[in-house]
């Protein structure tokens, strides 16, 4: 391409960038925080609407970082809230859809799809001594930041979960047992083997907390994820299941009025099954937490460092060291503040598939951190500016995406409009 013509190109994209963001500027009247609600009966009703334009300098999370685009996120959204002391019902939504409006590259409109998250609870003698719980949890994302490939994979997650809860002696005792189940589905992606990364898991979960003094408590936390990969690669080979446990004790404690500390420590295994072919070891590790919380009247401080692990496609499983920092001040009554930062090493077991049999070990590091400044003009009304970066660095080659690997890193520069009624 000749430079005249080049610079015709980027002065075309740039002209269809600037007047889409005036467009949505324009049009958009509308915002968001939280207001009172509306009435119904002895709860509240809250209708929302977020819009967010979004400049994402990558939006297929390519290694190449091949080129950038506009997106118009629509959230509507509402939230149910009705407390009672017989039966209790808080609902959560924010699910809409992300439009791409192919600025750099018109076929980067192809990348718009259906996106949010979604909760349920519902509570039967919620206050009381023994209560039961029915949950769900719903989220639609394409974002590959704890997926042993890059790109993007657009993907329904979600959890049904039965919960019981005890409070014995006055609340000083409080046991939790919950069943889940959970499915991942991958949707059909041309060119990929995107079927073969569906799974689905029974989760069991139990929780004991003794409250010893007013603020602080010890606790003791355990869950199970059987995980389960129903369909192959068209080679034949199969995600490999995982049966994996986790157990912890811990301490949550009230050191001052203003600052908090959680620390657990325990040991997680994945409990590989036998499978001819495969010869993979499984995590048996330490796992743990500490976490150190600051809370003033205008400001939110919070550190803290995990080791865990997740199943995961390709891997069986990958261990996580988790670093992270965030900090929430308001100021003058009118702004917000927000700044995370976060650091993750993965390391991963043995390949699954015959042709990662003999590629080796595999460890990646994500770097992820955001800066939001947010105005609120009414208790129902914000709007705000964000920046946002993601970025990972492994060097590993992914076969199923064809050649390239998993690396790949992102900008985002984010107007939000938000109304919360």
């Amino acid at each position: 391409m000749g430079t005249t013509a080049m610079k015709q190109t980027c002065s075309g994209a740039m002209h269809r960038f600037i007047t889409a963001i005036l467009l949505v500027v324009a049009g958009s009247g509308l915002c968001a925080a939280r207001g009172l609600g509306i009435k119904a009966g002895e709860g509240r009703l809250h209708p929302a609407l977020d819009l967010d334009l979004v400049y994402d300098s990558n939006p297929s999370y390519a290694e190449n970082n091949g080129f950038f685009d506009l997106a118009l996120r629509i959230r509507p959204g509402l939230t149910l809230s009705f407390p009672s002391e017989k039966v209790s019902l808080e609902f959560n939504t924010r699910v809409g859809y992300d439009y791409y409006f192919g600025i750099d590259k018109s076929r980067s409109s192809d990348l718009s799809t259906f996106a949010g998250e979604a909760s349920l609870e519902v509570g039967f003698n919620p206050k009381g001594q023994v209560s039961f719980f029915i949950e769900d949890n719903f989220s639609r994302t394409s974002d590959p930041r704890y997926n042993s490939l890059s790109g993007k994979y657009d993907r329904t997650d979600n959890e049904a979960k039965a919960h019981l809860q005890i409070k014995p002696g006055g609340g000083a005792l409080m046991f939790d047992l919950a069943y889940g189940f959970f499915i991942d589905f991958f949707d059909s992606q041309a060119g990929t083997e995107s079927k073969a990364l569906s799974s689905y898991a029974h989760r069991a979960y139990f929780s004991g907390k003794w409250k010893f003094l007013p603020k602080t408590a010890l606790s003791v936390d355990f869950d199970a994820d059987i995980r389960r990969y129903p369909n192959s690669y068209s080679g034949g080979d199969r995600n490999m299941d995982v049966n994996a446990i986790r157990a912890t004790v811990g301490l949550l404690g009230q050191i001052t009025p203003s600052i908090a500390i959680a620390i657990r420590a325990g040991y997680g295994d994945s409990l590989l099954p036998e499978r001819t072919g495969y010869s993979g070891s499984n995590y048996r590790s330490a796992i743990g937490q500490a976490e150190i919380t600051y809370r003033a009247t205008t400001t939110f401080i919070q550190a803290g460092y995990s080791r865990n692990f997740q199943p995961v496609v390709l891997f069986a499983w990958f261990g996580q060291d988790h670093v992270y920092a965030r900090l929430r001040q308001q100021i003058a009554g009118k702004f917000s503040l927000s700044l995370d930062v976060a650091y993750d090493y993965l390391s991963y077991g043995d390949g699954v598939t015959s042709d990662l049999q003999n590629q080796g070990g595999r460890s990646d590091h994500v770097l992820g951190g955001g800066l939001d400044f947010n105005y609120h003009i009414l208790d129902w009304l914000e709007i705000g500016l964000a920046y946002a970066i993601q970025a990972r660095f492994s060097g590993w080659q992914q076969p199923l995406a064809g050649s390239g690997g998993v690396d790949y890193y992102k900008h985002m520069v984010t107007l939000h409009i938000g109304i919360d009624y």
